[in-house]
């Protein structure tokens, strides 16, 4: 509703880092815009995942050098 289509729900800079996440619940999956989008901030340097729970962002920022192991 208040978003850009197409863009990751939560982006963030994490210590000179760019992270994008698309929330999804279990059996959610991105849409093709969505998709694309993600593969763009993945090849142009950023971090960009579909997230279904806290776990799994803490997962990616630790993965890429964000925070300390999760």
């Amino acid at each position: 509703m208040y978003g850009t289509a197409g863009i990751p729900d939560i982006i963030a800079c994490v210590k000179g880092r760019f992270f994008g996440f698309e929330v999804k619940n279990e059996t959610g999956q991105p849409t093709a815009l969505q998709s694309a989008t993600l593969r763009k901030i993945n090849a142009a340097g950023g971090v960009a995942v579909v997230v279904r729970s806290v776990a799994d962002v803490k997962t990616a920022l630790a993965s890429h050098g964000g925070i300390p192991d999760a």
